[in-house]
């Protein structure tokens, strides 16, 4: 009798382990499910064209962090009202970050792709500021940048 109490004991004991193993397998299938979902997404939003302001995003904070955004997202803002077409016409100043198209050597597809815009602006802040939120100070100062 003892040795049949002991069987049903071990078995029950390898089934619990069994059902625990299964259940962590589970578990750590769903959490790499979940980060290759977000990864996957985080890629496709980088390189997203159809949205200029998610591409620019993503470009700032692969350049600095995510904090330095909104001070990048302002200058833009208030330069261009993120029209990548935006023109001023009491100088050169054309695009998303109203650059001078006289006095900087642009790319050549500056005019006519906002994405190629934007990267103009982020190595131009780095630059002449170091990062967006220096050159965000210095337009609320000067109401340029």
């Amino acid at each position: 009798m003892e040795v049949r109490i002991v069987q049903v004991q071990l078995k029950n004991h390898n089934m619990r382990l069994f059902i625990r193993t299964v259940l962590l397998a589970l578990l750590y299938i769903a959490v790499l499910l979940s980060y290759k979902t977000v990864i996957a997404q985080h890629i496709i939003d980088c390189n997203a064209s159809y949205n200029i302001k998610v591409f620019a995003k993503c470009k700032v904070t692969e350049k600095w962090d995510s904090s330095q955004w909104s001070a990048f997202d302002y200058i833009i803002e208030r330069e261009s009202n993120w029209i990548y077409t935006a023109d001023n016409p009491n100088s050169s100043a054309y695009g998303l970050p109203q650059a001078m198209t006289s006095l900087h050597d642009l790319p050549e597809d500056y005019m006519t792709n906002p994405q190629s815009q934007i990267e103009w602006a982020i190595e131009y802040i780095e630059d002449r500021y170091s990062t967006p939120k220096k050159a965000q100070n210095y337009w609320n100062a000067n109401k340029h940048y």
